[in-house]
């Protein structure tokens, strides 16, 4: 199993939690109500890492294509139900123009605190306010989100800078209904999955080329898995196995905590890769899962 090490590392899916709430160009007062006729929308980025020091991504802009309700012709989804329709390889649209599902459609711009994010910051859960603000009462059909130029990975406390694939600033994702979580009327809530792994291309030696891959997804239609792992001087990468896909977190050095969200089954096998000090690997085969909950398997001590 010592072999699995490598390939997770290589593969590990980057879940950044971006919380966005559309905009009208100000700030969002939580504690106001939703004005009449506008709703409110959260984007949230949560973390699973890959074997990097940090990964540097520049966010510029953020904005969200609506179908407001009073559109005569509403948007239907297409026949494509797995997220990627207008899409490339990489699960995403990066035309650079204006795609109109219907005539009365529109883009609207969010507020950000533009700047260069540490996705690796993002782990075991933790989540980051990103955008915020109001939009008119409608359908959430894509998200936009530009980047800068200033993209770098840290490896072995070198950074090297991440040039844009093809020069491509701009990433398109389409959203489904199903990926809106309604948490009250007009008050909604997305989740956008950043997977780093694909995501960060190394062309040759030293040189890095970043081809972002994101996807949307719910927590109510995924299980998670949390847990401790000791002891820290193991070095452990705990992986859950699933469906043929592999979902990673590196346990926190203070105190061995590890959470993996987004697996998309009810049961899985939960992998400790002991990567140091001659410790031994162990393998919880078959743990059941439950859509929208957390299991914790508790604390697992690894021996030499």
């Amino acid at each position: 199993m010592k072999s699995l090490s490598k390939s997770i590392l290589a593969g590990t899916l980057i879940v950044i939690s971006i919380i966005i709430y559309t905009s009208c160009k100000k700030e969002v007062n939580y504690s106001s109500s939703i004005p009449q006729g506008q709703q409110r929308v959260s984007i949230r980025l949560s973390d699973n890492p890959v074997n990097f020091n940090a990964v540097f991504v520049d966010i510029q802009s953020v904005a969200v294509q609506v179908v407001p309700d009073s559109c005569t012709n509403k948007y239907h989804d297409d026949e494509d139900h797995d997220g990627t329709d207008d899409q490339d390889e990489n699960g995403n649209n990066n035309d650079q123009g204006e795609d109109h599902p219907s005539h009365c459609s529109f883009w609207d711009t969010l507020n950000i605190h533009p700047g260069v994010y540490n996705l690796l910051d993002l782990a075991n859960g933790t989540d980051t306010l990103l955008a915020n603000g109001f939009t008119a009462s409608g359908k959430i059909t894509k998200i936009r989100i530009t980047l800068g130029d200033k993209n770098s990975v840290v490896i072995d406390s070198v950074s090297y800078p991440l040039d844009l694939f093809d020069n491509h600033h701009t990433i398109t994702i389409s959203v489904r209904g199903e990926d809106v979580d309604q948490i009250s009327t007009n008050d909604l809530q997305l989740w956008l999955d950043f997977d780093a792994g694909r995501s960060i291309v190394r062309i040759w030696d030293n040189h890095f080329v970043l081809r972002p891959f994101l996807r949307v997804w719910l927590p109510a239609n995924t299980a998670a898995i949390k847990g401790y792992v000791l002891p820290d001087s193991a070095r452990s990468v705990v992986a859950a196995i699933f469906n043929g896909d592999t979902l990673v977190a590196f346990p926190r050095h203070d105190d061995g905590f590890f959470k993996i969200r987004g697996i998309t089954t009810t049961s899985a096998d939960v992998f400790i890769n002991a990567t140091a000090n001659n410790y031994k690997d162990t393998t919880i085969k078959g743990v059941q899962l439950k859509m929208g909950s957390v299991t914790d398997v508790g604390t697992i001590h690894l021996h030499q």
